[in-house]
């Protein structure tokens, strides 16, 4: 990058010579060039206040006084440009009365380019470094001191009148303009394919031809006059009629919107650029273009394409910079006006000003004057020009579209809290008649199911459910598959004749691979689907995670015919009681405890139909889980020598542990293998057992929830529920991977033991023998091994946070003491 660096006076006998020749298109007055004839330059000052668009002070900045007229100073090129160029201006004079420092505030206030624009900011000549900060302080670089007086002036020549029209369709047709390649200039570049568009959808902008007209004129006019359409002329020289251009144009619009400037001054440059595209496109083939280019003088650019395609290139990096700001722009006023806030009004008439700027500089581009004419290739003071401006542009368009992200976020926020309080409304204060109205609600804009899989799979209505009970099952799609095989085993006739099913599935971030495993768990489903599950709002997720409690497990929330929520989750009603838990109301749940007894039938209801049926025949059963082998091994030894000592009948059922680290099924296979003895049928079987188990504890913890459980209170409910402690226990032994049991028959008291304490009881048959016949065999061995408990016998058991039943404490089934509580993240169980 160019550096800036300040010229010194000394004496010299002779100026340096210019070895770019270049030629000043800035006229001189008489005053000048007579001082130009005696070896000396002086500081072109501004002649009109509009040549001066930052006031004669920015805004907060103390400057020098100007030095007096009889005073002969050096001038000092903004930006550094002629250092960069290899050509120096220095003074001829051998002294100068002020410093050099004031020397330059002085020069630095009368240039035309923000100082706070300047080199090495967001303005620069050269834009800014690789490494440059985006933000000064905490606040956008491009709004700055000398850019709020520059806004300020742009602030005054703005006064709407409220007239609207459709900015999206004009500035549309301003983009396929913009966009526009020409097969004989353009012939390097990569083209788009030739497609035709048809505006007639577009609304008419004949209200707005003229003033389109007036403005095309105004820009005409000035470059034409001025001669700065070349880039040399407009990079730091003290008189710059484009920036009076630039406010005589926002005149012309100013009782329109920010945004309908924008786009009806992009459109008279689109007017000047199309024109000038088509006399190229033709100028060889058409003697009309041929006599029209000579007017205009542009033969010379026209008969060298690669010059031309370069400038074009160039300049149409710049178009799309504005095109782009002035869409964000445009977005900006279609947000509710209560969020058009500071953040975007301070910076918009920023924008507008360089944008406008920039729209000069790309008809002093495509114009064909004299700048064409006189250098055939792009100068590096029109390259750096351009490449400015487009980093300034970019620049504000990052900031803006950084705010409309955040102004986004906040709508869409305000949206789903809004929709979230109408959810919670919904399902608990409005009365419904019919349960259909309220799932409208909730699953909305989504208004069909599907019903049934493969072949059989039809579309449906919502109203298919009128007057209904419905079970929702909500789910993502990775935990589901255990759930959908013991429903699918539990769905029958009955089920279908009292209720409905309806999988809603939820997901934060919807993609290609989880429609297919949509499909693919669809297929599965003989009962309703929700459509298109991708398109469920936010607030409907959140409502689900946040008001029924649903995290990473599915849960089943059971609705009455008048869409009245029976159960935030039923599941661990239809797990312990499948279809008699319906209608899965707390009523009906608590009644369902009352009748039920705590023994080993309960225990195994529905995992092991060979079990029962044993149970049935008189038999000892004794359910025992682990993961240790030899452990497995000594153990059923034992129970086998025991039952024979007591003559007893006994089946013993492997089930498993919870959440096993590495499967059970080499365990499953080594016991069938060996023929140790009977297990469960399969690992989701085992899965379902233990999942039946916790059920059982959540259940009972709701109850003891809708009883009143707040602090030390809640456990004296506890302690009289002795099935929850039993309950607790055995989710304990499940926990760990150590071995345990527990047996019963029918309807007799349960043992249950740790399965070291377990064996030892079982290794010592003969102590405890003597009292079978008093007490019976079950009571014989449970004063036994209550009898020889180790001193540390405490439980440890881990539950997944399910609908917020979590308790605040819970006591050891051992020692009545409170349990230390844990958080455990964990993943892929098996």
């Amino acid at each position: 990058m160019a550096q800036r660096f300040q010229l010194n006076p000394k004496p010299f006998t002779d100026p340096p010579a210019d070895r770019l020749n270049r030629v000043s298109l800035i006229p001189r007055s008489a005053e000048q060039k007579q001082a130009d004839n005696l070896g000396e330059r002086r500081p072109l000052a501004p002649r009109t206040h509009e040549d001066k668009p930052f006031g004669e002070h920015s805004d907060g900045l103390h400057h020098h006084h100007a030095p007096p007229q009889n005073v002969e100073h050096d001038k000092v090129m903004d930006h550094g440009h002629e250092n960069k160029m290899g050509s120096h201006v220095v003074p001829k004079t051998g002294h100068h009365p002020h410093s050099s420092e004031e020397l330059h505030d002085v020069n630095s206030r009368h240039s035309l380019v923000p100082r706070s624009l300047g080199h090495n900011s967001l303005g620069g000549r050269f834009g800014p470094g690789k490494h440059q900060a985006f933000q000064r302080n905490g606040r956008p670089m491009f709004s700055l001191s000398d850019d709020r007086v520059m806004a300020d002036r742009v602030l005054k020549t703005h006064s709407p009148d409220m007239v609207f029209f459709d900015v999206r369709s004009l500035l549309s047709v301003v983009d396929d303009i913009f966009k526009s390649y020409v097969p004989s200039i353009d012939s390097s570049a990569s083209q788009p394919s030739l497609v035709f568009k048809d505006y007639a959808d577009h609304a008419s902008f004949e209200p707005f031809a003229d003033l389109i007209e007036q403005i095309t004129c105004e820009i005409d006019c000035k470059c034409l006059h001025t001669g700065e359409s070349h880039g040399l002329m407009t990079s730091g020289l003290h008189l710059d009629s484009r920036n009076t251009t630039t406010f005589s144009v926002l005149s012309l619009v100013s009782k329109y919107r920010w945004d309908a400037k924008l786009v009806l001054v992009l459109a008279a440059l689109a007017v000047k650029y199309g024109v000038f595209l088509l006399l190229a496109e033709t100028y060889a083939t058409n003697q009309l273009t041929k006599s029209l280019a000579l007017i205009k003088q542009l033969p010379s650019i026209f008969s060298k394409q690669n010059a031309l395609h370069q400038r074009l290139d160039k300049t149409r990096i710049l178009m799309q910079d504005m095109v782009d700001l002035t869409t964000t722009i445009i977005q900006i006023y279609h947000l509710p006006p209560h969020h058009i806030t500071a953040a975007f009004t301070d910076h918009i008439p920023t924008a507008v000003y360089w944008i406008v700027r920039s729209v000069l500089i790309c008809v002093s581009h495509i114009s064909g004057v004299s700048g064409f004419k006189q250098d055939q290739v792009m100068s590096f003071m029109e390259v750096s020009e351009i490449h400015e401006n487009s980093e300034r542009l970019r620049k504000i368009n990052a900031y803006l579209l950084e705010q409309l992200k955040k102004s986004h976020l906040t709508i869409e926020e305000g949206i789903v809290e809004e929709e979230y309080q109408e959810l919670i409304q919904t399902f608990t204060t409005i009365i419904h008649v019919d349960v259909v109205p309220p799932l409208l609600r909730l699953l909305r804009p989504i208004d069909f199911l599907y019903h049934g899989a493969g072949e059989s799979k039809t579309r449906v209505g919502i109203n298919v459910l009128t007057q209904k009970h419905v079970l929702l099952l909500v789910s993502d799609l990775e935990n589901i598959e255990k759930e959908l095989y013991i429903l699918e085993s539990l769905y029958t006739e009955a089920w279908q004749q009292s209720f409905e099913i309806l999988w809603v599935p939820v997901h934060d971030s919807w993609t290609d691979a989880h429609d297919v495993k949509f499909e693919l768990l669809h297929s599965k489903m003989r009962w309703y689907v929700l459509g298109e599950p991708r398109k469920l709002r936010r607030s409907a997720v959140r409502f689900v995670r946040e008001w029924w409690g649903f995290k990473n497990r599915p849960i089943l929330v059971a609705l009455d015919p008048k869409g009245q929520v029976m159960s935030t989750n039923a599941f661990p009603m239809v797990w312990i009681w499948q279809s008699f838990a319906y209608p899965f109301t707390t009523a009906r749940e608590r009644d369902l405890w009352t009748e039920q007894e705590w023994n080993l039938e309960f225990l195994i209801d529905g995992t092991d139909p060979h079990s029962l049926n044993q149970l049935v025949d008189g038999k000892y059963i004794c359910v025992y889980g682990g993961e240790d082998m030899q452990w497995i091994r000594n153990f059923t030894s034992l129970w086998r020598s025991v039952a024979k000592a007591a003559n007893i009948q006994l089946e013993m059922v492997y089930v498993g542990k919870r959440n096993p680290r590495n499967g059970l099924e080499p365990i499953i296979n080594t016991i069938r293998e060996e023929n140790i003895s009977h297990t469960l049928p399969d690992v989701f079987q085992i899965w379902f057992f233990w999942t039946r188990i916790e059920g059982m504890w959540e259940s009972k913890q709701r109850m003891l929830k809708a009883q009143r459980t707040r602090g030390r209170e809640g456990f004296k409910e506890e302690e009289k529920d002795l099935v929850l402690q039993e309950i607790v226990a055995l989710l304990g032994f499940g926990g760990e991977g150590d071995g345990w049991g527990l047996v019963s028959k029918a309807s007799d008291i349960m043992v249950r033991a740790k399965g070291n304490l377990f064996s030892k009881g079982l290794s010592e048959f003969n102590q405890w023998e003597v009292n079978i016949p008093a007490h019976g065999f079950l009571k014989a061995l449970n004063d036994y091994l209550m009898m020889h408990q180790p001193p540390h016998h405490c439980t440890r058991f881990m539950l997944p946070e399910t609908a917020g039943i979590i308790p605040e404490e819970v006591e050891c089934t051992e020692c009545r003491r409170t349990m230390e509580k844990f958080y455990l993240y964990q993943c892929c169980l098996e």
